[in-house]
């Protein structure tokens, strides 16, 4: 080390004669050998592990050691679902106005019904037959129900029709109760069968159904 030797002057006169990087070697005090030793042994690098392979057609083998991952904790919201036919969200059914939009598959089950009986007419296969009487019963029975049902729904829209006259008459509304309504069911339903002239059939069919539930409860 020149620095404490030499004045400033002859510092910078130096340094131009032998370049900057000779001059800072000089002048640069150089750290105890020990000293380094001691640091690098207090402080070692850190250097991965190696693996060796028995052979080299032998898999590598890998650390079993991995970085834990950070969990995050968090609560999920309760799914809720929903159906769309009995959600206020969907709207109101309105029987009406579905008879009124969808009325046209009336007139298609009973084409699909039609050539049904034609194809029974023309069929000799007993299975076939089988399959095609059951499928026609079934028919009937769906436009069965059909029937009762929007005889009842006249049923209604006819009460309600009579309330409204009763409310801009300046009367009391009176609105008919279930059993009320099922009541007129039937009159209307024996009125049609007694005009068609199969009441002794209708109960004789029911007298043998409830013969049926009778065997069935004992």
């Amino acid at each position: 080390m020149l620095s404490g030797d030499l004045s400033i002057g002859e510092l910078l006169k130096l340094r131009e004669n032998i370049g900057t990087k000779k001059f800072e070697a000089l002048t640069t005090p150089k750290q105890d050998t020990t000293e380094a030793q001691s640091t690098s042994a207090s402080n070692p690098t850190p250097t991965s592990p190696q693996f060796k392979r028995s052979n080299k057609r032998a898999p590598r083998e890998m650390s079993s050691k991995r970085k834990v991952s950070v969990v995050r904790e968090f609560t999920a919201g309760k799914r809720t679902t929903r159906d769309p036919r009995f959600d206020d969200l969907s709207g109101t059914f309105d029987e009406n106005l579905f008879q009124e939009s969808y009325g046209f598959l009336t007139n298609m089950r009973s084409e699909e019904k039609s050539q049904l009986q034609a194809e029974l007419k023309k069929c000799k296969d007993p299975r076939k037959r089988d399959e095609l009487i059951k499928l026609i019963n079934k028919m009937n029975t769906s436009e069965k129900s059909q029937q009762v049902k929007a005889e009842r729904q006249k049923l209604k829209v006819q009460s309600r029709k009579k309330a409204m006259d009763n409310v801009r008459q300046g009367k009391n509304p009176y609105f008919a109760k279930k059993g009320e309504l099922r009541r007129s069911e039937l009159k209307n339903k024996f009125e049609k069968l007694k005009k068609e002239g199969n009441v002794d059939k209708y109960l004789a069919k029911r007298r043998k159904q409830n013969l049926q539930k009778d065997k069935k409860s004992l």
